[in-house]
């Protein structure tokens, strides 16, 4: 399952600070997460969201993410500065072009505070505007809880607790930060009830195409923690049969995750059965943390 898009330019951001009150922590690096909603609400539908965030030197952060709403998705990119209690906050606005034809407009507040070096929660929200063969349709995101972790790549003791949520990052980079990942378990830790991670792939004609996935819901957990899913399927339409293979493997524990995915299409015509155009990501790892 996916929805890409792709960054067209930035209308406008403003960014605001909170007021200090409290000596704040010092995270750095590249952190990831997003907010999830339960199933079994669709992956793409309102509430589901992917956040990566880079800290620096002088307090300085970058955000990237991408929301949903019931019309589409939207995409935001800002930056913001660490106030002194750990907390930050941005808003702005920002135009994509997700298709041909097809312009979203996103306005978007996000605010969050940093608990430690290496994990924060917040909460954000967007309306999204989406136009396209000249008609246009609004919808907002509602209120999505995020989390963000820094992981260091370490998961415990093997197996996944019941109800477990893993925030993190893949080897992939967006602009800024690598790209994020978020992880649901089940109640009884059996199964990944809910997953989302930022991607990119690169194609046969020299483009690039930038989005969210989404595993296969209810992937199986083994009682070590392991995962081991594959997942191929062909979308069809009335020209081209597109042919999808994509796997998501991984090992979770008490306290963390690690594992690989990788994505892959092709485009045929239907009428001659050539090739029109492959896409792949190649292997990429990720990391995530409780």
């Amino acid at each position: 399952m996916r929805a890409r898009m792709a960054f067209s330019g930035v209308v406008g951001v403003i960014v605001l600070c909170a007021p200090a009150i409290a000596q704040a922590p010092a995270p750095r690096g590249s952190f990831g997460g997003g907010g999830l909603v339960a199933p079994p609400r669709d992956h793409f539908g309102p509430g589901n969201a992917v956040v990566a965030l880079r800290a620096m030197r002088g307090g300085r952060l970058e955000l990237e993410g991408t929301v949903r709403g019931r019309c589409g998705g939207g995409e935001f990119a800002a930056t913001a500065r660490l106030a002194d209690d750990g907390s930050f906050r941005a808003k702005g606005r920002q135009r994509t072009e997700p298709e041909r034809g097809v312009t979203v407009r996103t306005s978007y507040e996000v605010t969050g505070t940093f608990s430690s070096a290496t994990a924060a929660d917040g909460v954000l929200k967007a309306t999204i505007q989406r136009t396209s063969e000249g008609r246009t349709r609004r919808c907002r995101s509602g209120t999505v809880r995020f989390g963000l972790r820094r992981p260091n790549g370490r998961i415990g003791a093997p197996g996944a607790p019941g109800g477990a949520r893993y925030y993190g990052t893949t080897s992939q980079r967006g602009v800024g930060p690598h790209r994020p990942i978020v992880l649901r378990v089940s109640g009884d830790g059996r199964v990944i009830s809910r997953a989302l991670f930022g991607e990119s792939v690169r194609c046969s004609d020299r483009t690039r195409m930038v989005g969210v996935e989404a595993p296969r819901t209810n992937a199986r957990i083994s009682r070590s923690g392991l995962i081991d899913d594959r997942e191929r399927f062909t979308i069809s339409s009335d020209t081209t049969l597109v042919r999808v293979d994509d796997r998501f493997t991984g090992r979770l524990g008490a306290t963390g995750g690690r594992g690989t995915l990788s994505l892959s299409d092709r485009t045929f015509d239907r009428a001659t059965g050539n090739v029109i155009r492959s896409c792949r990501s190649g292997t990429v790892r990720w990391r995530a943390a409780r």
